[in-house]
C-alpha cells in the first residue's frame, strides 16, 4: 500500500472487522499500523478491490525479540536489527498464509522471525520463533 493516511485508514478497517482485534487496544494497534505503513514492512492480499489479509512487521535486535517473546522486555524498533518481529498478522483464506509469508521473507531474508500467536477463546498467547540455522564450517 501507498505510503499516507488513506493506506492507514484501509488497514485499519479491515482489522477492525476482524472478532479477535477488536480486543486490542487501539492506540498501540494504529500506532503499530502506521509505523508498518510507513516503514513499508506489512503485505496485504487483496482480491476483488478488498483486503483480505495482512501480515505487518517491526524489524529489531534478536535480544529485544528474544526478550519480548519471555514478555521480559518491550518491543521496540532497530531499522538496522537482526531480526524480525511480525506484530500484526491476519488472513481470511487460510490458503494464503503460506503465500503471506513467502512473500514477506523475500523482502527481509536470512532473519529470524518472532511472533505471539492470540487466540479467539481465552488460551493465552504462545510464542514463536523461527530462527536461521547457519550451516557448520567445513572441516578438512
Amino acid at each position: 500500500m501507498s505510503r499516507n493516511p488513506y493506506s492507514l485508514g484501509i488497514a485499519a478497517k479491515y482489522l477492525s472487522e476482524i472478532d479477535l482485534f477488536t480486543r486490542f487496544e487501539f492506540g498501540p494497534t494504529l500506532s503499530s499500523l502506521m509505523h508498518q505503513i510507513n516503514d513499508g514492512t506489512h503485505l496485504i492480499v487483496e482480491r476483488n478491490d478488498r483486503i483480505c489479509g495482512y501480515v505487518g512487521w517491526v524489524r529489531t535486535t534478536k535480544d529485544v525479540a528474544e526478550d519480548w517473546l519471555r514478555n521480559q522486555g518491550p518491543l521496540r524498533k532497530v531499522a538496522d536489527g537482526d531480526a524480525i518481529v511480525v506484530t500484526i498478522f491476519h488472513a481470511q483464506d487460510s490458503g494464503d498464509i503460506l503465500r503471506m509469508i513467502k512473500a514477506a521473507k523475500k523482502m527481509a531474508p536470512g532473519l529470524p522471525v518472532y511472533w505471539k500467536r492470540f487466540y479467539e477463546n481465552e488460551r493465552a498467547p504462545s510464542p514463536r520463533a523461527v530462527k536461521i540455522r547457519r550451516s557448520a564450517p567445513d572441516t578438512p
